[in-house]
């Protein structure tokens, strides 16, 4: 079972604590982050330790959950999101 705590939590810390992940694969897709720019979400589904669809139901979820705490983090990443579909192509 996932514990919430989304004011400190991080995406790989909710798929460690779904057993999902290790710390040393969440080290890793960090390092490879930093390197790349790329999303946390998408290094993990490309090594293929998570699926695509696990990565969106949990930011779902995550989202859901802090807008009904009404975290910033979550306005943060709708943003992002939202600013990334709008880039012309």
């Amino acid at each position: 079972m996932l514990s919430y705590d989304p004011v400190s939590k991080r995406l790989g810390s909710y798929l460690i604590d779904a057993g999902l992940l290790t710390q040393f694969q969440v080290d890793v897709a960090l390092n490879d982050q930093e390197a790349t720019g790329m999303r946390f979400g998408d290094i993990v589904v490309e090594r293929g330790w998570v699926k695509r669809q696990t990565i969106e139901y949990l930011t779902r979820k995550i989202i859901e959950m802090e807008r009904k705490l009404g975290e910033p983090l979550a306005q943060g990443l709708i943003e992002t999101r939202y600013s990334r579909q709008k880039r012309p192509k």
